[in-house]
């Protein structure tokens, strides 16, 4: 991966091998598979949980991380045929005042056509630690 996921403009394929999470108030050509929960942090903290959350698992990989921009990417692989994923993650205020914030997550295979709903658990199970270190307010 050598740069990051813009959102904004984010094309999913019409395989449904990947899974995508954006918060409510980022706008994308791309349809949420689900909304972001909102964390009561802001984007600089709840980024440093994840950078912390990901670098602690063995089977996931940190790729490129930009700390201003609240934007990492990461490689998960899979465990029984070791298959690699890519994940990208950013940050978003979810407030005006930038006390909450929320999450974008892109996973998706790099191959094959059907993830078996990999990619969907992986995100879920992310969104699911975080939200149990933290309580989300939404």
């Amino acid at each position: 991966m050598s740069q990051f996921t813009s959102f904004e403009t984010l094309q999913r394929p019409d395989t449904p091998n990947t899974y995508l999470v954006l918060p409510g108030n980022v706008k994308s050509p791309s349809e949420a598979d689900e909304t972001s929960p909102v964390f009561g942090e802001s984007p600089a903290a709840l980024f440093k949980r994840v950078q912390s959350m990901v670098s602690g698992h063995d089977d996931w990989k940190l790729g490129e991380s930009d700390e201003a921009e609240h934007q990492l990417e990461f490689v998960a692989v899979t465990k029984l045929l070791k298959f690699k994923d890519d994940i990208s993650l950013k940050a978003y205020p979810a407030s005006e005042d930038g006390q909450t914030s929320a999450l974008a997550v892109y996973s998706r295979s790099r191959v094959g056509k059907y993830d078996f709903n990999a990619n969907r658990k992986r995100v879920q199970s992310l969104l699911a630690e975080l939200k149990g270190n933290a309580a989300a307010t939404a």
